[in-house]
């Protein structure tokens, strides 16, 4: 067996390669385009076809997308590891603080022969595509947060009982009377004919009564206006629609993408298809994991544990893995907890026994990536009868 560990960067990538039995067949560095490939895929048809090849490389975003593609489409397969798990096993093996990338590969070359090779295959690659998509979709939903955040802080300069008027909501109506009105003085001066525009973009929702509130919140609002804070105004509302515009077509294409995946998880009450695309995107086929508990460590939903003697202490998550699943968990728990009786018995039961609110739905994150694991890897639909 022969195991081929790759350290990855942006231009050039260092490769290991060694025998089962520890031998050192060829350590060389090959660069991030074609004519580095094809030096590559030679050494690797050098050696012995017969013999299993394992081939590993660290997680290192999309540094490493072009050669797993490479990789894949040459015939062979690789393994994945989680840089913190390769800088651990390095640490295991040397008490010398020596950190080189051809080090690095040596490391997950040696990985190799110490785990369960699990290999990832080219029928993934649109699993590959949705994880770029979710995670560019979690980016933007971050960078709409910050603005919206951005446009609070102007508001409460020049109109602080704007945000409040709307129940500390900025979405809909609130950024349609913003970008339509763009200032405070104008707002406080609203026609018959403008709360009509009002009336119409809200299908009826604001009232004539609440126009004339809003309106004279304006009027004698403590706010001041500057003629700095109304252009970032007017820029903050555009750069929050441009966002908003994007994340409108990134969810269109995730759940086109989702059309060619089974679609198992959205019976999961409480999972709707971009949290299942999330699921699926962050943890690939369900058949990689043994079993659901490896996929609670996956998500950084374990606890800790120290033991010295006798002791034994459990401590708090653990919080590593992928935070965007972490996330996505949480997320879909509180939601099912309203959606499913029997999730919320047990999360009931659990504080019956004296577990904190926080601790009790850690509980019922796990019981639902177990429920996951299981629908995924049998492919079954929710049973509500099924669920205890």
């Amino acid at each position: 067996m022969y195991l081929i560990g790759i350290d990855i960067s942006k231009y050039k990538h260092d490769c290991f390669i060694a025998t089962e039995a520890g031998e050192s067949i060829k350590a060389f560095s090959f660069d991030n385009n074609r004519l580095g490939f094809d030096t590559f895929l030679e050494t690797l048809k050098s050696i012995d076809q017969s013999k299993e090849i394992r081939i590993g490389l660290e997680s290192t975003g999309h540094y490493g997308s072009n050669l797993k593609q490479f990789i894949c489409a040459s015939g062979y397969t690789y393994l994945e590891f989680n840089p913190y798990l390769t800088h651990m096993f390095s640490k295991a093996l040397s008490l010398r603080k020596t950190k080189t990338d051809k080090v690095d590969a040596k490391t997950i070359s040696s990985m190799l022969g110490s785990v369960d090779y699990k290999t990832l295959h080219t029928r993934f690659y649109h699993i590959n595509e949705l994880k770029q998509l979710v995670r560019y979709r979690h980016s933007q939903m971050v960078n709409r947060s910050k603005t919206l955040i951005e446009l609070t802080n102007i508001l409460d300069r020049i109109f602080p009982e704007f945000k409040p008027f709307f129940n500390e909501r900025l979405a809909g109506s609130a950024i349609f009377i913003l970008k339509r009105f763009k200032s405070r003085a104008r707002i406080s001066k609203l026609s018959t004919k403008d709360y009509e525009a009002i009336r119409s973009y809200s299908k009826g929702k604001i009232t004539y009564a609440r126009i004339q509130k809003l309106k004279s919140l304006a009027a004698s609002s403590v706010g001041y206006e500057t003629k700095s804070d109304l252009l970032l105004l007017k820029h903050s509302i555009t750069h929050y629609e441009d966002l908003t515009e994007v994340l409108d077509s990134v969810e269109h294409e995730i759940i086109h993408l989702m059309e060619n995946i089974d679609q198992t998880l959205t019976t999961i009450p409480g999972i709707n298809i971009i949290s299942a695309a999330i699921i699926i995107a962050e943890l690939g086929d369900f058949k990689n994991f043994t079993n659901s508990a490896q996929i609670i460590s996956f998500a950084g939903l374990d606890t800790s544990v120290n033991q010295s003697g006798t002791m034994e202490t459990r401590g708090h998550l653990v919080k590593r893995g992928s935070g965007l699943l972490r996330m996505t968990l949480w997320q879909i728990t509180f939601s099912s907890l309203r959606l499913n009786p029997k999730l919320y018995d047990y999360y009931l039961k659990k504080r019956a026994e004296g577990k904190h609110h926080k601790v009790a739905m850690v509980h019922c994150a796990r019981k639902m990536i177990r429920v996951i694991y299981y629908l995924g890897v049998n492919q079954l639909t929710f049973d509500h009868s099924q669920f205890r």
